[in-house]
């Protein structure tokens, strides 16, 4: 009975034994599944704390290679900037020099200014001093020149006197530069007046333009002739005026102009109106002496007394007056060529063709002028010419 109590209670310990250890195997596994949790997370924080270092890691080689590339670039940038300051230094030292020189140059520039001013001062002072010099020698020359005048004019009137082969060289006046102002009278004031067709072709209307060129050379032609052959008359009204009132007053019996020309104060006179020509001539352009018949006894359809008028006011007419004026006061009087007779030959060692080429007279567009009547020419006359139909 002890045994079977004995046996009793180890089996009711055994019991008891092994309910606690079921509970604590329950407990074990309970815990062993919370480890096994528990392991699981530190698992998973292992790998993203793997997975963080690695991202770090990538970023930390990131970083450090920027960091070498900003060493690197401060390093240049310091290079730069050495270079820099060195360049920075030589253009200071070059500022320093150009203004030392800039100092200089308005040194040198304030002494020439100087200078100009006191030569300035200095060539003031000489042309003062040749002006006045001048003045005297002026003075001079005119007492010179009026001495050789009047001398000239004593001693070289008989010799001088009729022949036109013998002339004063310091005449500007004298046949052969009168010959000459005749020319540049073409070749100037004649061809501006041609350039009026705008104004001339009012009065004609339906004309073309060359029809309205060939009436303006018809009028300036005319226009040349009449102030000329006016001169002739003014020249020998007045020389012969002069002559009969003192014949008249000294009771000589005188009947030809040739013994008028040959009185001493008709001598005097024609010296005298020579000296004078250019005045005489402004007179004679002012007062509109010349020309007032112009159109008169002109029997040319085309004549208009419009375009007269302007020529009358042109610089062409004035030169003629002046040029006319100075060719009937010599002796003996130049003589300006007779028109020659259209549609007959020319001669062409006297004219030249003007536009058209030919061996016949249509009109005449400039007159020839001779020394003389009979005498050599001194300026080509021009016509405008055509060829005779065989």
């Amino acid at each position: 009975a002890c045994i079977q109590n004995v046996l009793q209670s180890e089996l009711e310990d055994l019991a008891i034994t092994q309910t606690e250890t079921n509970i604590t195997n329950e407990q074990l596994l309970h815990v062993i599944e919370e480890q096994k949790n528990k392991l699981i997370v530190l698992k998973n924080e292992i790998k993203s704390t793997k997975e963080q270092r690695q991202k770090q890691d990538y970023l930390n080689d990131d970083l450090n290679k920027k960091l070498k590339e900003l060493q690197e670039r401060t390093r240049q940038y310091q290079l730069e900037n050495n270079q820099t300051e060195e360049r920075y230094q030589l253009v200071c030292k070059e500022k320093d020099d150009l203004k030392l020189r800039l100092q200089q140059a308005f040194d040198q520039l304030n002494q020439k200014d100087k200078a100009k001013t006191d030569l300035e001062k200095m060539n003031l002072h000489q042309k003062h001093t040749i002006i006045d010099k001048e003045e005297v020698i002026t003075v001079l020359r005119k007492e010179k020149d009026d001495l050789q005048t009047r001398l000239s004019s004593v001693a070289g009137e008989k010799l001088t006197k009729g022949n036109p082969a013998i002339t004063d060289l310091g005449d500007p006046d004298r046949p052969m530069k009168i010959g000459e102002k005749y020319g540049e009278l073409y070749d100037n004031e004649w061809t501006d007046a041609m350039e009026n067709i705008k104004t001339v072709k009012q009065y004609y209307h339906g004309l073309k333009d060359s029809e309205i060129e060939e009436i303006i050379i018809h009028h300036l032609h005319r226009l040349l002739k009449c102030c000329y052959y006016d001169c002739l008359d003014r020249s020998d009204q007045q020389i012969r005026s002069l002559g009969k009132a003192f014949a008249e007053t000294m009771c000589m019996s005188l009947t030809s102009d040739e013994d008028f020309v040959n009185l001493p104060v008709c001598k005097e006179a024609s010296a005298f109106r020579k000296d004078k020509s250019k005045e005489f001539a402004n007179v004679l352009y002012q007062n509109k002496s010349l020309c007032k018949n112009a159109i008169d006894d002109w029997k040319y359809k085309f004549k208009n007394i419009n375009v007269m008028q302007l020529l009358l006011t042109s610089e062409f007419f004035e030169k003629c007056v002046h040029l006319c004026w100075s060719m009937v006061i010599q002796d003996p009087k130049m003589y300006l060529d007779e028109d020659l007779t259209p549609n007959t030959p020319f001669d062409k060692n006297t004219y030249k063709e003007f536009v058209r080429s030919g061996d016949r007279v249509a009109y005449v567009v400039w007159p020839a002028l001779f020394l003389h009547k009979d005498g050599p020419l001194l300026f080509k006359g021009v016509v405008q010419a055509y060829w005779k139909k065989s």
